[in-house]
């Protein structure tokens, strides 16, 4: 990274295609991490996203090297959640092995570093999970970012917290006496969960995402059996499926049960478009 204080990367290559200009009026508020699933270079990276209808804002690779894909202004495609991309940086991360997935020092140190230096200069406040970073897979059914949400996450969130820390001359609050626990309700199961949330009791988009993650869900587990339940069906005749999917990123046709029940037989055929389009 030539300035950390400034989000500079090493290199800048710019994709001429698959991201959105702007914002939609929305304002930054989290950083979304990812894997490659592989170990790509910024250069790899852009080849990828000239051909794949999916791009991120910056990837790290292997020798944490930072390369800017798309400019911070602009939405990348990389959530696969219209609202999460307009309110988000995208950061990639190369893997150095995949049995299990893994990334290395130099990728985590690095990206760490960036993930703290987005926080700082947006304003966003000390990196914590669920507050300001997430990962894909709480947007998508997906296991992206792999080890960085698994056996490296601990290690990463708290490098993140030492550079947010060292950049921005923060201390650290001692830990507080923890309070005592009050007792957990049992948790359901996610047969039951899902079909609440077909019946509109866990809200849409991310808000539901939000409750079923404070609530301790699995919201990625919940929302394929919603889908399982839901089912697909032939798409109606003489209807034009690319206009829907533009109709349906527009937000015309809300999120989860909402868009299913307003589509009808229609779903399945206009989710995958949109789907392929937002590089779910």
């Amino acid at each position: 990274m030539k300035n950390w204080d400034t989000l500079e990367a090493d290199l800048d290559l710019i994709l001429d295609r698959h991201f959105t200009g702007g914002r939609n009026g929305c304002k930054i508020d989290k950083v979304i991490l990812h894997h490659n699933g592989g170990n790509l270079s910024g250069e790899g990276c852009y080849q990828v996203w000239q051909t794949r209808e999916a791009s991120a804002h910056y990837q790290v690779d292997a020798n944490g090297g930072v390369t800017q894909l798309v400019w911070d202004s602009d939405t990348a495609w990389h959530a696969g959640n219209y609202q999460a991309n307009c309110t988000s940086i995208g950061i990639e991360h190369a893997d150095i092995s995949t049995n299990p997935w893994q990334i290395g020092d130099a990728t985590l140190d690095n990206g760490a570093h960036l993930t703290a230096a987005v926080c700082k200069f947006y304003g966003l406040g000390r990196p914590q999970y669920g507050k300001n970073v997430f990962f894909h897979k709480d947007f998508s059914p997906t296991e992206c970012p792999a080890s960085i949400a698994g056996s490296q996450r601990d290690a990463y969130m708290r490098r993140a917290q030492e550079w947010y820390d060292k950049m921005t001359g923060n201390k650290p609050a001692a830990p507080a006496k923890p309070a005592a626990k009050p007792s957990t309700p049992a948790k359901k199961s996610t047969e039951t969960v899902a079909r609440e949330v077909i019946a509109g009791q866990w809200g849409n988009g991310d808000d539901r995402m939000n409750r079923l993650r404070k609530a301790g869900y699995d919201a990625a587990a919940v929302q394929n059996r919603v889908n399982a339940l839901l089912g697909a069906s032939t798409p109606s005749p003489n209807v034009d499926l690319n206009a829907l999917a533009d109709a349906v990123i527009r937000g015309d046709y809300g999120n989860g049960a909402e868009r299913q029940r307003r589509l009808g037989s229609n779903y399945a055929a206009v989710q995958a478009i949109v789907n392929r389009r937002m590089g779910w």
